[in-house]
């Protein structure tokens, strides 16, 4: 049954139960462990453990000197690198500052009546329909089913007018949809936008992005992809994502966001990245690297007593044992003590102060959190 959100506690009211809202923000952890921003290892974000691809580090040093001028408001020729990337037409692009910003933007665009999320579900779904004043409601995720979604179930609360928000896969639980029944629902409800959250989805082994599904009938009016370049490609801190959409919404997305949105280094990066004849190279050492490492991190894990999600992504959800520390009081032992950030989830709407989020990161880096979590717990 669907919830809706004003029956929960308020975002305000879930924010008390965490003292942040993300995961990655190097200076509060450092405040808080004592210890310099540099020597943490940071599990609380869920960024590419092989780091940024040499082809955008050269691309960065490169483009110093373009900083005198304004960056070009259209990114005319980033957006031509991800068309020619993605195999689409660029007009169909918008290039935002990280996915962030359109997320925040959509529900704008969208003139959205309503917007449905999963609980639990990226937090800034919730916080972007509550800014532009849009109604909410919720889909409770079952921990019995493995937090999987029951597009049946979601189809039947639809009203003409939604804003649907889907993970593909889910943040913070990494579960995927299947893709061709998320494609039936698509068609099946042409008076609902479907905004597909692909931020993870190159961490995915054979993942199957909407924006190549194909139709008869030509553009997808109601289906928009958002994704991100700062995860795979390890550029958090640049500020980098897109979105791919009908040509007509994409110009009016575009007139929507602030003239210059994307700075000259993220443009450069970016294009750089799309280019580079290593690139297939470095995205198959990274899926390997995840499957592998998340395989054997999750079995280590369940061996300490923890209930661990299966995940597609590069991050898993854990519930710890209803005896021990919670999610809070670890993650603070862990940054005092070992200098390791991990993720509380207490302010995911259907999560509660037992769940933590991990990201999955080298075998190095994996031991020394377990051995960590194997002390404290």
């Amino acid at each position: 049954m669907a919830i809706e959100l004003n029956e929960l506690n308020t975002l305000d009211e879930l924010d008390e139960q965490s003292d942040v809202r993300h995961g990655g923000n190097l200076t509060a952890l450092a405040h808080r462990s004592g210890r310099a921003a540099e020597s943490l290892l940071d599990f609380s974000a869920n960024i590419n453990p092989l780091g940024m691809p040499a082809g955008a580090r050269s691309a960065l040093i490169a483009a110093i000197d373009a900083l005198g001028h304004y960056p070009d408001p259209s990114c005319t020729a980033l957006r031509a690198a991800i068309g020619a990337h993605l195999g689409i037409a660029s007009e169909r692009i918008v290039v935002g500052n990280g996915a962030e910003q359109l997320i925040w933007w959509l529900p704008r665009l969208l003139a959205a009546k309503r917007v449905l999320v999963t609980a639990p579900a990226y937090v800034d779904y919730q916080r972007a329909a509550e800014v532009w004043q849009r109604p909410l409601c919720s889909i409770p995720l079952r921990p019995e089913d493995g937090f999987a979604l029951d597009l049946e179930a979601l189809s039947a609360h639809l009203h003409a007018g939604d804003l649907v928000w889907i993970g593909q896969p889910n943040n913070p639980t990494g579960r995927l949809v299947e893709p061709r029944q998320l494609r039936e629902a698509v068609i099946a409800h042409p008076h609902v936008d479907w905004a597909i959250d692909e931020a993870f989805i190159d961490f995915v082994e054979g993942a199957h992005s909407a924006v190549h599904w194909e139709r008869s009938q030509g553009e997808w009016p109601n289906l928009i992809v958002i994704r991100s370049m700062t995860k795979f490609y390890a550029l958090a801190g640049l500020r980098l994502g897109y979105a791919v959409l009908a040509p007509e919404r994409a110009a009016s997305f575009a007139r929507l966001l602030p003239e210059w949105s994307v700075n000259s280094l993220a443009a450069a990066a970016g294009r750089a990245l799309l280019t580079d004849p290593d690139l297939a190279v470095f995205a198959q050492r990274t899926r390997q690297l995840i499957g592998d490492e998340r395989r054997h991190l999750s079995a280590a894990l369940r061996g300490l007593g923890l209930r661990v999600f299966d995940s597609a992504a590069n991050y898993l959800l854990l519930r710890l044992p209803d005896s021990g520390p919670g999610a809070a009081e670890l993650a603070a032992r862990l940054l005092r003590s070992e200098g390791i950030a991990v993720r509380a989830c207490a302010n995911y709407a259907g999560l509660d102060a037992r769940y933590l989020r991990i990201a999955v990161r080298t075998e190095p880096e994996n031991r020394r959190l377990l051995a960590a979590m194997a002390r404290l717990l």
